[in-house]
């Protein structure tokens, strides 16, 4: 894994770099997992989230620029939905780990596992 960072491109690795950047806002981790599981508009986001209008569309606005959501109008309502199949991958197995992880301590081979996923992913 380390040879294939050293070989990446350093757009590439900018690109990764933004995309964590992205994800470690907790608001806007909330809205990714979020929409996992459907489309919703910013007014349902803003329900969901029990926040702001515009404190919601300036996370997406990260989220939008690091390319991991995208938007799209639907008559006078704009529609966000989950876009990068590898972020969406990413979430999945970061919370199926941490679910896992929270019910019994992991070994060693649990975690080689795990960060093969992630390798695998990236």
């Amino acid at each position: 894994m380390e040879n294939e960072l050293s070989h990446s491109s350093g757009e590439t690795l900018n690109s990764v770099l933004e995309v964590f950047q992205a994800l470690s806002h907790p608001v806007r981790l909330e809205i990714c997992q979020i929409l996992m599981l459907r489309q919703h508009s910013v007014g349902t986001l803003c329900a969901l989230l029990d926040t702001k209008q515009y404190k919601v569309s300036q996370q997406l606005a990260v989220l939008r620029k690091a390319q991991i959501v995208t938007a799209r109008r639907d008559a006078r309502r704009v529609i966000y939905a989950l876009s990068n199949t590898k972020v969406r991958r990413i979430l999945r197995v970061s919370i199926a780990n941490l679910a896992s992880a929270n019910s019994h301590s992991l070994s060693d081979l649990d975690r080689k596992q795990q960060a093969g996923r992630f390798a695998e992913i990236l």
